[in-house]
This record gives structure tokens, sequence and C-alpha cells, in this order.
């Protein structure tokens, strides 16, 4: 069976917007402000995933930029596609990446071959 591949793209509305709801499950504090967006900052493909930027506008209208780990980037937003239910196999590799700006979860999904049906199946997720 082959294997299959797919994005999901976020917009950086949609990016902050997971990431303020991940804040608020986690206990992370985040200051009174409204939000801008959310960017990935860095990153290779394929080789390191980008880091996160949560981008505030406070009253004092100074912009404050908060920074976020790739496994906070790949929590939020997956609690926002799985509170969207868009539908995400469990058992399937998830890597983070940058495209066009914006932050992308890669799902790959690797079928067990006939050959190995007597063995467990592992998934691995990277979300460094």
């Amino acid at each position: 069976m082959p294997a299959e591949f797919r994005f999901i793209l976020f917009t950086p509305q949609e990016a902050a917007e997971a990431i303020v709801k991940f804040c608020q499950k986690s206990g992370r504090k985040l200051p009174v402000a409204t939000v801008i967006g959310a960017e990935p900052v860095g990153g290779v493909a394929g080789k390191e995933p980008p880091r996160g930027l949560l981008r505030l506008l406070p009253d004092s209208g100074k912009e404050v930029q908060l920074k976020f780990e790739p496994q906070e980037i790949v929590g939020a937003l997956l609690l926002f596609a799985l509170d969207r239910k868009i539908p995400m196999p469990r058992d399937s590799e998830k890597v983070l990446e940058s495209i066009s700006n914006r932050f992308a979860l890669r799902i790959g999904y690797y079928p067990l071959e006939k050959a190995d049906a007597g063995k467990p199946e592992t998934a691995k997720t990277t979300d460094r």
C-alpha cells in the first residue's frame, strides 16, 4: 500500500489562535494584549523545525514578541486541528515546517506492508 503525505497550512491568525489556546490549557501566562498573529522563525526544511513567534500589541502601543519552541507549536496546531475535527491519523508522523511564511504540519502515514504484518508498527512524531 502506498504511503500518504499531506500538508496542513495555518494562517498567521489561525496559528496565533492555536498558540493562545495552547497557553490557556497549559497554564502559560500571556500579557493582556491584542493578538496580531504568529509566524515561523528559522528552521531548515528536512533538518530543523521552525520556532514560533507570537506577536502581541498591548495598550502601551509597543509590540511584544513571544518565542515558542517547535514542540509547543506542534502541540498547539494539533489541538487546533482536533478542535475543528480535521482528520489526523493517530499513528502518523507529524513534522512542523514553514511554507510561505506560514506554519505547516506535514502528516506522513506509512501503512504496514504484508511482509511486516506480524511486526508492531512504529510511528515517529518529530516535534523538536
